[in-house]
């Protein structure tokens, strides 16, 4: 398969030879936002074909963690009928959305019962209505926060993913934590990333961005340990991985237990964030392949 964009050729697997356990499906480039930092801004690009995505999900060798993105997933009238498709053919699907039409009550009822049991939403402004507008361009701070109360109110594993922007929104992590805590959860994972060059990005942020360090500092500062320990929670899922820490707030916590941090330097390799974990996160292709998730996002930048 080649790419659309200025990098060489991606190798990607037929789906019966898929190698990874999470893959990503690009259901829609549709979104009802125009974010500063989008790592898929193209929305020019039709939506997928769900028979064909049916096809390429069953004839997977293996349970996956089915990743539902876009853009905006839910800009998506049959969504619900999506994930119960996925959820029928054995696979988990988990949605990843800005929220903002999670902030309806019956909107999550109606995913709840087609299957839906985890879901990752985007606040990169916390609470804060200042910080969503200087980083996505709106205020949508209450927006955001029904949504995942919504989800964690209907059983759902909710974890949160935001955007860290030196000068504007540093202090998300500690009221990211405070939220989140005060939700009580089983078990969720509060991630938080530098900003990426991919897609559209704020290019002035590139030049000044946190480091792998500094975010370890916010993070140890707002849960009350040494700095320090955070380096040596380098592993995912039981390989290294280098531009990523992942560790409890609890640090004697086992795995699968209470609230987690995850930290993702999107700016330690050259190549443009590239995936470290080649067999963790696959990507469905244009031509229903299945390609390295980051590989085949920077091969195809403006065109896929």
């Amino acid at each position: 398969m080649t790419g659309t964009g200025r990098h060489s050729a991606v190798r990607s697997f037929a789906p019966e030879e898929n190698p990874f356990e999470t893959v990503m499906a690009d259901v829609t480039h549709r979104c009802n936002m125009a974010c500063a930092n989008c790592y898929l801004p193209n929305r020019d690009v039709p939506d997928m074909d769900i028979g064909r995505l049916e096809e390429c999900l069953d004839a997977l060798p293996k349970r996956v963690n089915l990743r539902l993105i876009g853009a905006e997933p839910t800009m998506r009238r049959d969504l619900p009928e999506i994930v119960a498709m996925v959820r029928h053919l054995g696979h988990r699907p988990v949605l990843v959305t800005n929220g903002l039409r999670l902030a309806r009550d019956s909107y999550v009822q109606t995913l709840r019962k087609a299957g839906l049991r985890h879901v990752v939403v985007s606040l990169n402004g916390a609470d804060n209505d200042d910080w969503y507008e200087a980083i996505d361009n709106m205020r949508c701070a209450a927006k955001k926060l029904r949504a995942v109360r919504n989800a964690a109110a209907h059983g759902m594993i909710v974890n949160t993913g935001t955007i860290l922007v030196r000068g504007v929104n540093e202090a998300a992590v500690g009221r990211m934590y405070r939220l989140m805590a005060g939700l009580r959860p089983r078990h969720a994972v509060l991630r938080f990333k530098n900003v990426g060059a991919l897609g559209r990005y704020d290019a002035v942020s590139e030049a000044v961005n946190l480091s792998m360090a500094e975010m370890e500092a916010l993070c140890a500062g707002a849960i009350g340990v040494d700095a320090a320990a955070l380096s040596a929670w380098n592993t995912v899922k039981g390989e290294r991985a280098p531009d990523s820490r992942l560790f409890p707030v609890d640090l004697a916590a086992r795995p699968g237990r209470g609230l987690w941090f995850k930290l993702t330097d999107w700016q330690a390799n050259a190549e443009g964030c590239l995936d470290p974990d080649f067999r963790r996160r696959g990507r469905i292709t244009q031509d229903f392949r299945i390609a390295p998730f980051f590989d085949h996002v920077k091969s195809n930048e403006g065109g896929y």
